[in-house]
C-alpha cells in the first residue's frame, strides 16, 4: 500500500502538470512561420501554401504568426511515401505523404517540440493534390493540438527563465535611444510568464519615450511645412504630420497650439483639426500596449533575414 506522503507526492506532481498544461493553453505566444530545407523536390508554391496553412491553424491554439516577434518558429517538412500519375480523364496526381512539423528555438537552435502527420490527397496536378493532403493539417487533428501545447510550454518555459536578461536587453537599447528595439524585446514576453508585470512597467515607460520622440519629429516636419508654406495648401501638409502625434506625446500641447495658429490664418471649408484617439482610461491602457506591440513587430520584421539557416533541423 503506498504512503500518504506518495500519494500527496503524486497529486502535487499531477495537479502541477495541469497547471502547466492549462498555462500553455490559455497563454498566447508568437511563433513565425518559416520555410524548412526539404528533402524532397517541393515546389515554392506548395511550401507557401503550406506556411499559409499553418498560420491559419495555429491561431486556433493561441499562437500569434508573425515573423517580427522574435526567435522562435514553426516548420514542416515533407517525406513521400507514395506520389503517381492515375489515368484519366482527366489524369490526376495521388500522393501520400508524411509531414512532419517542428517547434524550435532559432538562436540556440534547438527543436522543442515535433510531431508527424499521415496526409494523402488527390488533385488533377500536383498542386492541387498537395492542397487537398494539407486539409488533414487542421486544429481539431489531437497530435497537432499536443505539438501545439508543448512547444508552447517551451516558449513560456524559456521567458520564465530568461526574463531578467531580456528586460536587461532592453534597457540597454532604450539608453541608446532604439526604443523600437527595447519594445520589440519587451512585448515578445506572453503574458502568463513571470516576468511579464515587471516588462509592462518598462513598455508603458519605453513607449511614452517612442511617442515622445516620433511626436517632436513629426512637430518639427509640421513647423517647416508652416513655415515654408503657409497657405491652405502648406496648412494641409502641415495638418497631416499633427494627426500623426499621439495625444498622450509630451510634444501635443505644442501641436494644438500650432493647429490653432494655422487655423486662425487659413480661412478654409477644409477639415482642420487634430483626431481625437482616445476616449477613456481603460481604452488608454489597451490601446498604449497594443500600439507597443504593433512598434516591436514592425521593428522585428525589419531585423528579420530574409532567408533562414533550419538545416541543422533533423
Amino acid at each position: 500500500m503506498k504512503s500518504i506522503n506518495t500519494i500527496l507526492k503524486s497529486a502535487i506532481c499531477g495537479a502541477a502538470l495541469l497547471c502547466g498544461f492549462a498555462a500553455a493553453a490559455e497563454c498566447t505566444v508568437n511563433l513565425a512561420v518559416v520555410k524548412a530545407p526539404q528533402d524532397e523536390n517541393i515546389p515554392d508554391a506548395t511550401l507557401n501554401y503550406l506556411n499559409n496553412r499553418l498560420t491559419q491553424v495555429i491561431t486556433k491554439k493561441g499562437v500569434v504568426a508573425d515573423p517580427g516577434m522574435g526567435q522562435f518558429f514553426i516548420a514542416g517538412k515533407f517525406n513521400h511515401i507514395m506520389e503517381e500519375v492515375l489515368p484519366g480523364p482527366p489524369m490526376q496526381t495521388a500522393l501520400h505523404t508524411t509531414l512532419t512539423l517542428y517547434i524550435g528555438d532559432m538562436v540556440s537552435e534547438t527543436v522543442y517540440a515535433t510531431t508527424s502527420i499521415d496526409l494523402r490527397g488527390v488533385g488533377t496536378s500536383d498542386q492541387r493534390a498537395f492542397i487537398n493532403a494539407l486539409r488533414g493539417l487542421n486544429a481539431s487533428n489531437n497530435a497537432f493540438s499536443s505539438f501545439v501545447e508543448a512547444g508552447k510550454r517551451k516558449v513560456i518555459e524559456y521567458y520564465d527563465s530568461n526574463y531578467p536578461q531580456i528586460i536587461k536587453r532592453a534597457d540597454r537599447l532604450a539608453a541608446t535611444h532604439d526604443y523600437e528595439g527595447a519594445l520589440w524585446m519587451l512585448t515578445s514576453i506572453p503574458e502568463c510568464c513571470k516576468g511579464y508585470n515587471m516588462a509592462l512597467s518598462s513598455i508603458n515607460k519605453y513607449y511614452q519615450a517612442y511617442i515622445d520622440q516620433v511626436g517632436e519629429a513629426l512637430l518639427n516636419k509640421a513647423y517647416a511645412c508652416w513655415a515654408a508654406n503657409p497657405t491652405e495648401e502648406g496648412a494641409v501638409e502641415a495638418f497631416a504630420y499633427l494627426n500623426q502625434i499621439d495625444p498622450q506625446s509630451k510634444v501635443y500641447p505644442r501641436a494644438q497650439a500650432l493647429a490653432k495658429e494655422i487655423k486662425a490664418s487659413v480661412k478654409s471649408d477644409r477639415d482642420l483639426e487634430l483626431y481625437e484617439k482616445y476616449h477613456d482610461a481603460v481604452d488608454l491602457e489597451k490601446a498604449r500596449i497594443n500600439a507597443a506591440r504593433e512598434v516591436g513587430v514592425a521593428y522585428g520584421r525589419g531585423q528579420q533575414p530574409q532567408t533562414t539557416n533550419l538545416m541543422w533541423m533533423k
